[in-house]
């Protein structure tokens, strides 16, 4: 069934030619607008290399000094630690 269809087609060597032309013609387009935009890019990248001026339109806030708190945590143990223990045991709790 297949080969009376592909014979019924009559493609012609003209075809073939008119086919490839067209593929042919496509891919160099493609590789010209590709070529294009890479262009257009590094021109767009070489204007925005340009030096910048900073300006201050803001305002510094100022926070109150956060206090030592490493001295308030208590042990998660509960018990009280020793004033003179040398060796303090560090807890992490998540």
């Amino acid at each position: 069934m297949n080969s009376k269809r592909l014979t019924q087609l009559r493609i012609s060597p003209l075809h073939i030619q008119q086919g490839l032309f067209a593929s042919l013609a496509l891919l160099i387009t493609l590789i010209a607008i590709q070529q294009f935009q890479q262009w257009d890019n590094k021109r767009d990248a070489a204007q925005i290399k340009q030096p910048f001026t900073y300006s201050q339109s803001f305002s510094s806030a100022n926070a109150p000094q956060a206090r030592d708190t490493s001295l308030s945590f208590t042990p998660v143990d509960g018990g009280k630690a020793l004033v003179g223990d040398a060796q303090q045991r560090q807890t992490w709790v998540f």
